[in-house]
């Protein structure tokens, strides 16, 4: 099992050129998203339907490309649950997966790549101030591979090695492109308030600080250079060599010592004895139109009251900015990072054996390009931003349908992280104790059509935003899935009927309810 795991991620790294359906529609827009919906707006801590929630563990993974198509026997699905067929299978029980099973997409365009997960640990969230405020206590660990701008020769060597045979011969020109894998982990505070609360006009909104902790870096800047693959003597001519007749590349990486000496205390949280460290923030507001607040308010030993237990809204508005900050990768204990302009030089098989670690790998490409060392550390990653809203529509009682837009604000160009662009619709019925829901997505930076389908039951919840990916249907280039526990205790609603105001038999309401 271990092994198919293994073989899994290097799957969802090795054949994912581009999708990050990241965002999670499916479980994270309803009205009993809990600390999930914070990601998206962290105005959604405020007035919402638990005193408290408790996200005990979640995860996502996620990929695509406009590189490679997944081609394989066997599903995604089939893959991850170690179910695939025992003819796919070597004699040790080992699945098989040739890189013919990645069809490639030749067009000569640049290819782009993003490859991630997140780890959502123990978070809580509670309302405070009589229910006119919400804070949240949320803990997660991400990663996050990019790759954009990719020529396509140079995008085929990374996806098909040097034993592919239309790379082998011809000098390639002009190649160029940008590699980035981040690690952190996040430590947030979560803080949000009504603003307006003028009958039918309900406005919140929330900020949420993070500190991050910077767990692991790599990176490689390739730009204007050339290579060719040659035979190789010392290998009867059975492998190749890579020719590089021309490189301007800057390439850094953290030693493996840096998840060696993790330490959770609050010293190595907050200082600097992490390989990075930094500072970010969300904001956001959210907008409810709510034209029939009189059902959900009633009276209490003379005041006036909402009924917290009950969603108001006919239509709600929310827009944010996410991930706005750094992380600062610049303790030289653990980073390792060169620059080179150099010609004529080469990668051969037996270069890159026996290495130990990351700072082997660092080494030999050193040793292969002709350089020796480690600049100083100074590596500023930036986060993910994004601008996100949504339009969440109450169509009747438990039933509504989601439109939901996350764009990216990252150039391309820059140093870091990106978040994926997409738009969706995500019809849903929900209750407090179960929900479905079915994601409509335009993903892979606005490339993708997919249908998702997501869940929660108790504190169960599970999804994936692209079901053709995970059951294998049409060639997919974009994949991912979606779980998680939590639990919360739901607000009280009225003790009896007659609290609410008016009731439901009153002459007050009949004679409003005409109107």
């Amino acid at each position: 099992m271990q092994k198919n795991l293994l073989l899994t991620f290097v799957l969802l790294t090795v054949i994912s050129f581009g999708s990050k359906a990241q965002h999670l529609p499916g479980v994270s827009m309803g009205n009993y998203s809990g600390t999930n919906a914070l990601y998206h707006n962290p105005a959604f801590v405020s007035d919402n339907r638990y005193s408290v929630y408790v996200n005990l563990v979640g995860a996502q993974f996620y990929m695509g490309n406009n590189a490679v198509k997944y081609d394989a026997p066997y599903s995604f699905m089939a893959l991850i649950t170690n179910s695939v067929p025992d003819q796919y299978r070597n004699e040790r029980g080992v699945t098989q997966f040739p890189r013919t099973y990645l069809k490639e997409k030749l067009n000569g365009k640049d290819k782009f790549m993003n490859v991630g997960g997140d780890v959502r640990l123990p978070s809580i969230m509670f309302p405070i101030m009589k229910g006119r405020a919400g804070i949240a206590l949320t803990t997660r660990t991400r990663f996050i591979l990019n790759m954009d701008d990719m020529t396509e020769p140079l995008a085929r060597l990374i996806s098909k090695t040097t034993r592919l045979e239309g790379l082998q011969g011809p000098r390639f020109d002009n190649q160029s492109g940008r590699l980035h894998f981040n690690a952190m982990g996040e430590l947030a505070m979560t803080l949000g308030g009504t603003v307006i609360d003028n009958e039918t006009d309900f406005l919140k909104a929330g900020i949420t600080v993070k500190r991050l902790i910077g767990l692991y870096n790599a990176y490689a800047i390739i730009e204007n250079s050339s290579f060719s693959l040659s035979p190789d003597p010392a290998w009867d001519n059975k492998r190749q060599i890579i020719e590089v007749d021309q490189i301007n590349a800057k390439y850094g990486m953290t030693r493996d010592e840096a998840f060696q000496n993790i330490r959770p205390t609050p010293a190595w949280l907050l200082g600097n004895a992490a390989p990075g460290s930094g500072w970010g923030f969300d904001i956001g507001a959210v907008y409810e139109y709510r034209p029939d607040i009189n059902k959900y308010t009633y009276t209490e030993k003379g005041v006036r009251k909402r009924d917290a237990s009950k969603n108001k809204y006919l239509y709600r508005i929310a827009v944010s900015l996410t991930d706005i900050g750094r992380v600062r990768f610049n303790n030289p204990n653990y980073l390792l990072q060169q620059e080179v302009q150099t010609a004529n030089r080469q990668f051969t098989f037996d270069d890159f054996q026996k290495l130990e670690g990351s700072e082997g790998v660092f080494n030999a490409i050193n040793s292969s390009l002709g350089v020796s060392g480690s600049l100083a550390p100074n590596v500023t990653s930036v986060l993910p931003t994004a601008f996100q809203a949504s339009v969440d529509y109450n169509i009747k009682p438990n039933v509504y349908v989601n439109a939901l837009w996350v764009h990216n604000l990252i150039p391309r160009s820059a140093f870091g992280m990106k978040a994926e662009s997409v738009v969706g619709v995500t019809p849903r019925y929900e209750h407090k104790w179960y929900e479905i829901s079915v994601p409509l997505v335009l993903m892979n930076r606005y490339r993708t059509p997919s249908i998702g389908l997501a869940g929660r039951i108790g504190p169960l919840w599970i999804g994936t935003d692209h079901l053709p990916g995970l059951i294998n249907i049409g060639k997919p280039k974009a994949f991912n899935l979606y779980f998680g526990l939590s639990a919360g205790l739901f607000r009280k609603p009225p003790e009896s009927q007659n609290k609410c105001w008016p009731p439901e038999d009153s002459w007050l309401r009949r004679i409003f309810s005409k109107r």
